[in-house]
This record gives structure tokens, C-alpha cells and sequence, in this order.
């Protein structure tokens, strides 16, 4: 019997299919990645990846998936596929760490690469009974015709799970466990390309209708000089004139011929490091084009959405510089509030499948993202694994990590380097140096420290203060404020102290803030209300803004006035940024506070790491001013302090490398998440309501997931979230439809945020 592999489509030519695409893959590639072995071993992945559908059952199913009656447990063929090939394995004397990475492929091609333990699971339980009923159903010789290889003398009469679980406990382990760490990462990380070319290739015949323009690629060629065309003649002023200074270093350094991998971009805020940034990866994708014929992909990480729509902004323009209109296959934003859109000459289907590849030139993402995309085993983020490889990644505001992933973070990007011919340039104005021995760009960026002179940090934390008291300072300031035509900004540590600050000054200020728009930014504002609001401080008109952390780090605004709640010193220093930012008004003084809870706690220990308080507050002792020229040594000390005090992670880098199951990514960014409840406020996006009705009635369930998926940002740009308390009960003020809370009308404000009714918590504050 020939076998099928899909409905109208024979095991052999699925498999052809698949060698196809994967070298439509490897052109994407140099052979420093799409190496000899690279090769062969995907070529052997194609032929085995799918050995388990040669089955009895898996036939009767495929030749009519909706009327099938038998057991749907006997139709799967990952778990066969892995015995098979540990077998083979075997038989015929594989390298026991290439058989790994083979038989892990194949087992998780369909949701997720397997640890070492669900491997383990192929010797027993369910597993092992399952397997029992499929091997005298496997149809040998129908195998040998679609695959070309010999199946009939392994023995699958004679407890072939066990034999399959020793050959993992007997020769895999052992030599896992004998790999030194920086090479069993490499391993892991190698997998994970195969497992990503086989991915992509395994559904690029069946997603895109048409296969050429899947395989093909149309070089783009970009010219640094766009960037100096962007940037053109600015103003001669003193900021700008250091500006200009440390571009002409940069660029001296990014001549340099070197053999360096990794680099850092260490610079004070405003200097332009975004644009730096841009200089470094066009300059990069030329040299590297030129020698190798195939231009690096540009992949870009940022820490905040509030920092991605105007990095993105940046790249269109200089991509527009080239003449041509960016669309998906030029440039993807990739983020929770992103269109998944990628060109108008492609259906949905294919659409989504070039999206979630990355088939692009350049990727903006976010930290999530692209650590799903490093360390998480499922199988749709590990998909476009293979576009990490062979890129220019650029990391903005690293320090924004959680220290837990320091150490995961470095070994990682050596790996990327090192086996997958990637260059990284890590930047920001306090970076921790968890990354030994790194190319700085700017290697005597001390210098441009102390160039500026725009701000002091001045510490008023010897006493502290209550909430009450500080929202009666700021009412009797706001006339001064107001009359002096200033833009404040005002930092709070939570969402609840925030909305307490904002409510004073609207309220001690009767007559409106026509002059100078009183602007809230918190967690209780929608995402597509702060992207507006962060529009309009960015015009440069007076203005008074009352945020949480969400203004700090990256966002391009220029404040005269600015008063924060103590926090630790890289988000005081990235605060700072924000301030007198063009560097216009001589010195300005940023005020650090420290505010009190009606309870007498600390609003900052509500939501900050004990250590990172801890050094700050002993590193800024006896301190009660700090100038800019000052910063860099405090910064350097306290990235210093964390890197003795705090646990780095090395726990999870050793899980990954011994294939062990850990935290998910999203925990391990952010922490054990306080369970929350989304709300749509659907009065801003009207027509959301129907088309969300339209993904519903979608019968094909892949074709109604994709349809969510495509409106998933717009439900994300209009969602707010509630962190659930006792008594909260979300129907009191939402309606539950299609799997979302509606919020009512009365209960959000354009200009408040989300407005519940007197939910007041053990502090006295409204706590949302």
C-alpha cells in the first residue's frame, strides 16, 4: 500500500515537499549555520520525522479525517516516530546526541520539544500500552517505499519501549550529563534549529499556495546613509554637538574590522541610541552581505511597548528612505498590540504562516517574545527559532531584566553567536555588565557621562512623607507649575497612588487644565488612550503628567519638572532621562520622594525586590544630590552589588541545558502573576464587537483560532486589567461575552482610566 502522509498528499512527496522547503530555508542562511551536518541531519529528520503514520490506523484516518470511528489514541504517530527512530538509532550506530535531537523533533513537531523525561515516558505507562497495540499495525514495507529505510528487523515484537528507554538512560544521558554547560547549551540550542527548519518546513506546502514565493527571497539592499539622512543638520547646540561626537566614535569603532560577537552600546539617555543602534546593524548587514551574498535579518528587542511604536516609527522612515513602502516582508512588529498583518497580495492562511516564521527583513519584539522564542519548547514559538541564527539582534534596556535571567540571558546569546553566527548589541544608559568581556562602541562613554550637566538627582528621602502630605505639596505647587508654562511629571510606584495624585490635582484645580492637559498614564488606562497620551507629551507643549513606571525607560519625552517615589537607582536614572532630556534649561532637579500608605508601608516595597531597594538606598547614603557626570559610578556600583547579592539564575540555565522542565518564560520575566481579570472597553473600537461575532461563527477551528488571532491586538490596544480581590466580582461591572468581560458603560474615563465603584484597599486608596 503507498502511504499517505495528508489526505491527497503521498508520504514520499510530503517528504520531498519538505526537502524543498528546507533549502528554501538554508538560503536564508550561510553555511556557518546550514552546515554539512545542519544539512544531513534535517535531511534525515524529513524521512523520520513522520515514520509513525505508517500504521493501520493512521491510514484509515487520514483517508477520511471527519468520518473516522477507531480509537483516536491508535491515529497518533509522534510517540511511534520516537521509538522508531531510537531504534534506528541504535541499529545503526548514530551518534547518540544527534539521535537526541532527531527523535526530539519528530516526537514534538506537534506541540512541543520534549524534556528529558517525557522522552523517558516512551519505556512505560500509557505510552507503552499505546504503543503495543500500533507496532503490528505498522505497515513495513509500505514504509520502506516512502522513506527508504528498513524497518522490519528492529525487533518491534520483543518490548520495544524498553529497549528504546534504555538506549536514552544507557547512551543519551551519560553523555549529556558529561557535556560541560556551555556545550550542552550548544546542544540544546542546535536541536532547537533543527527542530525550527523542520517546523517551518513541515507546513510551508500546506500553508502558502504558492511554494516559490515561499522559497525565494528578494535582497533588499540598505544603506547606512539613511541614517545620516535622517538625523540631517540639527541645531548646534551643546547636546547636540556631543551627539554628533559620539557618532563619529561609534562609527570609527563599527569600521574596525574585529571578531568580536557581542557589543555594547553604554551611553547617556538622549544621546540617540536608537539611531546608533540603526547605524551599527545597516553598516553589519552591508559588510556582512558583501562577504557572504546573504544580508543578515535585523531583530530588535525592547523591554516596553510604550518604547515600541516610536522605535518602529524610526525604522519606517529610514526604510521609506530606500523607496520603497515597508509591508511584512520588509519589516514585522511582533507584540501583543500588533497587526498581524503582512501583505495585501496574500491570503489569511499564508499570511499568518509568514508572520509566525518571521519570513521578514526586520523584527521589532519584544523581551517575551524573544525569550519564548530562545527558551521556550513549544513548538509555535520555536518555529522561527532558525531567524534568531544569522542575525543582527539588537537589545535595548537590558537592565529591565529580572537579574534571574542574567546568567540564562549570557550563555544563551553566546550560544547564538557562537553556533548560530549571530552578532548582539546590548545598550543602555545603565548597563549591567552580566555579559563578560564585550566590544563597547563607545569605549570611553565615561566621557559622554559627564558631557551634559542636564540634571540632579536630588534625594529628598531622609524623611518620609505620607500619601496625604504629598498630594497636598503637589496641589500647592500646580499653580507655580501652571504659570511657569512647565511639563511636570509626576512617577508613582502604583496604579492606586497614582490615580490618588491625579484625582488631587484635577480636583485642587477647579477651573481645568485647558493650558496645560492633565495626562494619566497607569495600568488603568487602556493601551491605545497611553499611546496617545505619550503622543501628545511628545508635541512639547506644557503639560502635567501623573504616571506609574510605565514613562520610564526609552520613551522620547523632555520634562522640566520631575518627581518620583523612590525606587532602585536604575529606575531613578532612567527617570532622569526624561528630564531636561535636550538639555536646554541648565540644570534641572529630579525629586526623589519616598511616600507612606495610609498603613505606614512604603508604596515602593509594594512592588520592588527587597535587594534592589536595599543597595540603592546604602549606595545613595549620605547622598542628598547627585549630578548626571556622577551617575555612571553608582550605576556600576549597583549592577556590582546585585550581581554578589542576587540569584542570577544559574538554576534555570542548567534546566535548559539538561533538557529539564522549568518556570515558563512569562513567570520567570515577571514572577508568580496575581491573578487578573481583562476588560474591553468597546466603546473605542466600535466595529470590534461584530467582528468578534464574525471569529466566532467561523466553523473550521484553525481558521476561527487565526481569526482571534487577528484581533487580538485591537482587544488587547482596549483591554484594562483588574488584579482580582476577595469580594471582586467582575459581572458586577462587565458583561461576559464570547470569552471576554465587557466593561459597562460609566466604568472607564478616557482621562481617569477605569473607574470602579469605591473598591478601597487596607490602605485607604482606591486599588484597581
Amino acid at each position: 500500500m503507498r502511504l499517505h502522509s495528508h489526505p491527497h498528499l503521498l508520504f514520499r512527496e510530503h517528504i520531498q515537499q519538505i526537502l524543498s522547503a528546507m533549502e528554501g530555508i538554508f538560503a536564508w542562511h550561510t553555511q556557518d549555520v546550514a552546515t554539512p551536518d545542519v544539512r544531513r541531519l534535517c535531511g534525515l529528520l524529513s524521512r523520520v520525522h513522520d515514520l509513525g503514520k505508517g500504521t493501520r490506523a493512521f491510514q484509515a484516518y487520514i483517508s477520511n479525517p471527519a468520518g473516522y470511528r477507531g480509537d483516536r489514541k491508535e491515529k497518533a504517530h509522534t510517540p511511534l516516530s520516537l521509538l522508531l527512530i531510537l531504534l534506528l538509532a541504535e541499529r545503526d550506530e548514530w551518534s547518540p546526541l544527534e539521535a537526541l535531537a532527531v527523535a526530539a523533533s519528530a516526537r514534538g513537531h506537534h506541540s512541543a520539544l520534549p524534556m528529558m523525561e517525557e522522552m523517558r515516558d516512551v519505556g512505560g505507562g500509557e505510552i507503552a500500552q499505546l504503543l503495543k497495540r500500533q507496532c503490528p499495525m505498522l505497515d513495513r514495507e509500505g514504509l520502506k517505499e516512502a522513506t527508504g529505510i528498513e524497518v522490519s528487523d528492529l525487533a518491534l515484537d520483543e518490548r520495544p519501549w524498553a529497549k528504546a528507554k534504555g538506549y536514552i538512560d544507557n547512551k543519551i544521558r551519560p553523555l549529556l550529563d558529561a557535556l560541560v554547560l556551555e556545550q550542552a547549551v550548544e546542544h540544546r540550542l542546535r536541536t532547537q534549529l533543527l527542530f525550527s527548519v523542520l517546523l517551518e518546513a513541515d507546513k510551508a506546502f500546506l500553508a502558502v499556495p504558492d511554494p516559490k514565493a515561499h522559497l525565494e527571497r528578494k535582497r533588499r539592499l540598505w544603506e547606512s546613509i539613511w541614517v545620516e539622512e535622517r538625523i540631517g543638520t540639527p541645531k548646534c547646540t551643546r547636546v547636540n554637538d556631543v551627539r554628533q561626537e559620539a557618532r563619529l566614535k561609534l562609527i570609527g569603532e563599527i569600521d574596525k574590522v574585529t571578531t568580536e560577537r557581542i557589543f555594547s552600546l553604554t551611553a547617556p539617555t538622549g544621546i540617540g541610541k536608537t539611531l546608533m543602534a540603526a547605524t551599527w546593524a545597516l553598516k553589519a548587514r552591508q559588510r556582512i552581505a558583501d562577504d557572504t551574498g546573504i544580508p543578515p535579518k535585523i531583530i530588535i528587542v525592547l523591554p516596553f511597548l510604550s518604547i515600541i511604536d516610536q522605535t518602529a516609527r524610526e525604522y519606517e522612515v529610514l526604510l521609506r528612505q530606500g523607496g520603497e513602502e515597508p509591508d511584512g516582508t520588509w519589516f514585522l512588529t511582533v507584540h501583543s498590540l500588533s497587526d498581524r498583518r503582512y501583505s495585501d497580495d496574500l491570503e489569511e492562511s499564508a499570511e499568518a504562516f509568514f508572520i509566525d516564521t518571521w519570513r521578514t527583513e526586520l523584527v521589532i519584539t519584544t523581551y517575551d517574545q524573544f525569550l519564548l522564542t530562545v527558551m521556550s519548547p513549544k513548538a509555535r514559538y520555536q518555529m522561527r527559532f532558525h531567524n534568531l541564527c544569522d542575525a543582527l539582534i539588537i537589545m535595548d534596556e537590558v537592565q529591565s531584566l529580572p537579574c534571574k535571567l542574567w546568567k540564562p540571558l549570557e550563555s544563551l546569546l553566546r550560544g547564538l553567536t557562537k553556533m548560530g553566527n549571530s552578532r548582539v548589541l546590548l545598550m543602555s544608559a545603565t548597563l549591567p555588565s552580566f555579559v563578560a568581556g564585550v566590544k563597547p562602541l563607545l569605549p570611553n562613554h565615561e566621557f559622554y557621562f559627564k558631557a551634559f550637566g542636564r540634571y540632579a538627582l536630588s534625594f529628598r528621602t531622609g524623611g518620609k512623607i505620607t500619601i496625604q502630605q504629598f498630594l497636598d505639596e503637589v496641589c500647592q505647587r500646580l499653580p507655580t507649575w501652571l504659570a511657569n508654562q512647565s511639563r511636570v511629571l509626576l512617577t508613582l510606584n502604583t496604579r492606586a497612588s497614582a490615580r490618588s495624585v491625579r484625582d488631587a490635582l484635577e480636583a485642587g484645580w477647579p477651573g481645568g487644565f485647558q493650558d496645560a492637559p492633565l495626562l494619566f498614564l497607569s495600568a488603568d488606562v487602556t493601551p491605545s488612550d497611553r499611546l496617545k497620551a505619550v503622543q501628545q507629551i511628545a508635541e512639547g507643549r506644557p503639560c502635567i503628567v501623573v504616571s506609574t513606571q510605565c514613562i520610564e525607560a526609552g520613551v522620547d519625552i523632555d520634562m522640566d519638572v520631575v518627581i518620583r517615589d523612590f525606587a532602585p537607582l536604575d529606575s531613578l536614572i532612567q527617570i532622569a532621562g526624561r528630564c531636561n532630556r535636550a538639555g536646554s534649561k541648565g540644570r534641572c532637579v529630579v525629586e526623589i520622594v519616598d511616600i507612606l500608605a495610609k498603613n505606614g508601608r512604603r508604596f515602593s516595597e509594594m512592588i520592588y525586590d527587597p535587594v534592589h531597594l536595599q543597595e540603592t538606598r546604602r549606595i545613595i547614603e549620605g547622598m542628598d544630590q547627585v549630578e548626571e557626570e556622577q551617575i555612571l559610578d553608582l550605576a556600576n556600583r549597583y549592577f556590582a552589588a546585585l550581581s554578589e547579592k542576587k540569584n542570577l539564575g544559574v538554576e534555570h540555565l542548567k534546566r535548559f541545558a539538561r533538557w529539564e522542565e522549568d518556570e515558563p518564560i512569562q513567570t520567570l520575566l515577571r514572577g508568580e502573576g496575581k491573578e487578573q481579570v481583562e476588560l474591553l472597553v468597546l466603546e473605542q473600537d466600535t466595529a470590534l464587537k461584530e467582528e468578534m461575532e464574525a471569529a466566532s461563527r467561523v466553523g473550521n477551528r484553525w481558521q476561527r483560532r487565526e481569526a482571534w488571532r487577528r484581533l487580538a491586538g485591537r482587544i488587547a490596544r482596549i483591554s484594562v486589567s483588574v488584579y482580582v480581590k476577595r469580594g471582586f466580582r467582575p459581572e458586577d461591572i462587565a458583561n461576559h461575552w464570547q470569552g471576554h468581560w465587557i466593561l459597562r458603560e460609566g466604568y472607564y474615563d478616557a482621562r481617569r482610566g477605569l473607574t470602579l465603584p469605591d473598591s478601597r484597599d487596607e490602605h485607604g486608596v482606591l486599588i484597581l
